[in-house]
């Protein structure tokens, strides 16, 4: 169970640096055409934390694949 919930966090964080490049793309187009500063920190945060998400997930797999018992043979 605790495999699948830390693949959970990975998707998750996936999907939040996936969403964060599109809006981080969008804003750069309409920047670009009116003109304005293109930083946008707030987008540079979503990035950042989509980022941490997807490590803290691959340090969950990694807990959870180490703390499985060993199978009887």
């Amino acid at each position: 169970m605790r495999l699948w919930l830390a693949i959970g966090v990975i998707l998750f964080g996936i999907v939040t640096i996936g969403a964060g490049a599109v809006a981080m793309y969008g804003h750069a187009i309409i920047a670009d055409e009116t003109g304005i500063s293109g930083w946008n920190p707030a987008l540079w945060l979503v990035l950042f934390a989509g980022a941490a998400v997807f490590l803290l997930g691959t340090v969950q797999i990694a807990d959870a694949v180490g703390s499985r018992p060993e199978r009887p043979e």
